[in-house]
């Protein structure tokens, strides 16, 4: 079973992503910072509407020290921040509206 975490702090969209995972075989984890992360964890789930992780230099943290796969999702993505976050380390950045929608499908194609 592979191990995630979620950086999300909405409760309602970490049960929704939660459940969604778990329905996969996933175990899923909630972080706040770098020092959470499970081991042998290979993907992170990042909500940038949250200020606390709409951080480039967190989500380059995490792309370099713990050399995981990233899924960053936000309400409203425009060129230069998509850009920004994508050279950050970003895998795949998706819209709010369809994180949910489409997890299990972006996690399994960015897992194979």
């Amino acid at each position: 079973m592979e191990n995630i975490i979620l950086f999300v702090r909405d409760f309602q969209k970490g049960a929704e992503l939660s459940e969604s995972l778990s329905s996969i075989n996933l175990n899923v984890s909630f972080g706040e910072s770098i020092y959470d992360l499970p081991d042998k964890c290979c993907l992170a789930i990042m909500d940038l509407d949250d200020k606390k992780f709409n951080n480039l230099d967190f989500i380059l943290e995490l792309k370099t020290k713990a050399k995981i796969k990233l899924i960053c999702y936000k309400r409203l993505i425009k060129k230069e921040s998509h850009d920004a976050i994508k050279n950050a380390g970003c895998d795949i950045i998706v819209t709010n509206a369809s994180i949910v929608m489409n997890i299990q499908k972006l996690v399994k194609n960015l897992l194979k």
